[in-house]
């Protein structure tokens, strides 16, 4: 029997989205109590030769997930595209920019900005390979919590025991449905939980896509 635990649920359908020129952005998540290492969570979409630029009073680390379309970041030169995901270190005080380089359509990204980690690397690209499916892998291999995507067919179960106990976990639908330790996850729902040793899922929907961290 699965055992409910604490949890708050981020849905879709009540996110406010702010318009800016060429740009439009919803804060999914911010400074919440119950994450130590996730600050904040934002999804945007960048118009036809749109932009967005973020500056921060600390230094923090990024990870910068492209969910359609295609990308480039301030200092880093190759374009990142769906299927990819950039984890960026960044300088206090110095704008980040991030420009669409979708010459006809928009593109789609999501945005964590998590406390800074201690990595060499300023900049760290990883290809994101969907060809195994109902399995998760890692969506950046320098961000030193468990972080996790993956792509299932319907019906199919996953497991995931945490590796600290006095985390929480956040999970987020990309696409699809899942019921999510006893919770169902529309398109873009997130959610977090904590008080739990093992997490539960199931697909609800052909092809849908997950992602869960340890915060």
């Amino acid at each position: 029997m699965l055992v409910q635990t604490p949890s708050k649920i981020f849905k879709n359908d009540f996110r406010i989205w702010q318009e800016n020129e060429k740009s439009v952005i919803t804060e999914i998540l911010k400074d919440e109590e119950k994450t130590h290492t996730l600050v904040s969570l934002k999804e945007i979409l960048l118009d036809i030769e749109g932009e967005v630029r973020f500056n921060f009073d600390g230094e923090r680390t990024l990870l910068i997930l492209p969910l359609y379309g295609e990308i480039i970041i301030t200092d880093f030169y190759e374009p990142i595209s769906a299927g990819m995901s950039l984890t960026v270190n960044t300088q206090s005080g110095k704008d980040i920019v991030i420009k669409n380089l979708v010459h006809h359509d928009r593109s789609d990204l999501l945005v964590f900005e998590f406390k800074k980690e201690e990595c060499p690397q300023k900049f760290s690209k990883n290809e994101l390979d969907f060809t195994l499916k109902n399995n998760t892998f890692q969506i950046s291999k320098t961000i030193r919590h468990p972080n996790f995507i993956g792509l299932y067919n319907s019906r199919a179960e996953g497991y995931y025991a945490l590796k600290e106990s006095d985390k929480s976990i956040f999970g987020m639908v990309i696409n699809g449905a899942f019921e999510f330790q006893n919770r169902l996850m529309e398109n873009r729902d997130a959610i977090l939980l904590w008080e739990l040793e093992e997490l539960e899922f199931e697909a609800l929907s052909e092809n849908a896509l997950i992602l869960f961290m340890e915060v």
